[in-house]
């Protein structure tokens, strides 16, 4: 597999510094997190140098910045992500139970195809959800599967956006372009949400940053 498929493994690397260091790096983009903090109202909207407004409007609704984090390890850097919600809180849970639009968007920093994205969201969401919600999802979960392979390879400066808008669904976007119609179901996004605000997310401080909590 090449280093650019492996970049978005969730397999952190545990072997010996070798020639394939940079690969093994890859690979753990997912597990290495720097999250950023929040204090009070005053959030940090750059992070490694990606720059992230604090409101947007989705849905003609105004959305605020929720936290951030970087995915990569050591100084390979796999893209920072960044929620907005309709309003902010530390509780993924108050999050997670919220009805309203939603964004989570990723500023890509290294080269990839999407299709190793779609595996990894694929895996977590068969390994997080139960085989009811699993069965509820199957179809819906597909859908959003292909359009995720159909954006091809993401390059550094793109932007991918997952919106949630009540009245349509979890809308994918890329660089602002729709790469399809409305998959319907906020239990869809909200078993993506999970893979990265969730009980068992992928890493805690990625967690922690995008709550916009102290890491």
């Amino acid at each position: 597999m090449s280093q650019r498929r492996n970049v978005w493994s969730f397999i952190p690397f545990r072997g010996p510094v070798s020639r394939g260091w940079r690969c093994a790096a890859l690979r753990a983009c997912f597990a290495g997190v720097v999250g950023v903090t929040a204090c009070g109202m005053s959030w940090a909207a750059t992070l490694e140098g990606q720059h992230f407004d604090d409101t947007v409007v989705l849905g003609q609704q105004k959305l605020q910045l929720n936290g951030l984090g970087v995915r990569g390890v050591a100084w390979v850097k796999a893209f920072v992500a960044g929620l907005y919600v309709t309003t902010p809180s530390q509780d993924a849970a108050t999050l997670l139970a919220e009805s309203g639009p939603r964004r989570l968007r990723l500023k890509i920093m290294l080269q990839a195809p999407s299709s190793e994205l779609t595996k990894s969201l694929l895996r977590r969401v068969k390994r997080h959800e139960t085989p009811e919600s699993q069965a509820r999802l199957a179809e819906r979960l597909a859908q959003f599967a292909a359009q995720l392979d159909g954006l091809g390879e993401l390059m550094p400066g793109d932007a991918v956006d997952m919106d949630y808008l009540p009245a349509k669904g979890l809308v994918l976007s890329r660089n602002g372009k729709a790469a399809g119609k409305p998959v319907a179901g906020e239990d869809l996004y909200r078993a993506v949400l999970q893979i990265f605000v969730g009980e068992h997310a992928i890493d805690p401080r990625m967690k922690q940053g995008l709550l916009g909590a102290p890491v």
